[in-house]
């Protein structure tokens, strides 16, 4: 009888533990992650880290989007710009345009002026950051610059992609030498791909950069 007692408590203290996890607020349990987004984890941890994207710009409060972008973790801060230009949460633009210009971090700032691109907002700022001593920055410059003067609402069109949500089971992962795991996404002009439509019928590249992840 002791033992079953015990046991149910390490149960109840368990239980408890992962409820108290799972209460915490997405950008949160982003902190916490195993695996972060560094090259040494690309193929580790990487659906958590999708899923939690997914969570974090659907769901997480504004408020506590900008106050990730002073805080002292760099991937909360990125995470926090993403998730705000997605959201096209103007309030947030001046602070978004401090990280673009002066943050330590080179992944903050390309999610920064990534961000500022999408809003449509700080021109002056994402043509400094063209001239970023890091050639990542500058790259997702010159996208934000097209993105500035584009007629597209690109924000828009992310935000309505994500709001379609994923689950941990639905996502796949190419393995070299065997058949791309199919998906379907919509397009800039709001049109549904699906891989499996194209698939052996005619050649296709799929590119997305390495800090993307």
């Amino acid at each position: 009888m002791t033992r079953i007692v015990i046991a149910l408590i390490a149960f109840n203290v368990l239980l408890a533990a992962a409820c108290a996890e799972e209460s915490l607020p997405a950008l949160e349990r982003y902190r916490q992650l195993e695996f972060r987004a560094e090259p040494d984890n690309f193929d580790k941890g990487w659906r958590e880290r999708v899923a939690l994207e997914f969570e974090i710009v659907n769901d997480e409060d504004p408020e506590t989007l900008r106050a990730g972008l002073s805080d002292e973790d760099p991937y909360v801060r990125s995470m926090a710009a993403r998730a705000l230009g997605i959201r096209s949460d103007k309030a947030s633009a001046d602070a978004l345009a401090e990280l673009a210009l002066n943050d330590a971090e080179f992944m903050v700032r390309i999610r920064a002026v990534e961000s500022l691109g999408l809003l449509k907002m700080k021109l002056d700022v994402i043509e400094a950051a063209q001239k970023d001593r890091q050639g990542a920055v500058r790259w997702e410059a010159d996208l934000a610059a097209d993105q500035f003067h584009s007629g597209i609402d690109c924000a828009a069109e992310i935000l309505n992609a994500f709001a379609e949500r994923i689950e941990l089971e639905e996502m796949g992962q190419a393995q070299v030498g065997e058949p791309a795991p199919d998906f379907s996404a919509l397009t800039l002009d709001g049109k549904r791909f699906k891989l499996s439509s194209v698939l052996g019928k005619k050649p296709i590249a799929i590119y997305f950069a390495a800090f993307d992840q």
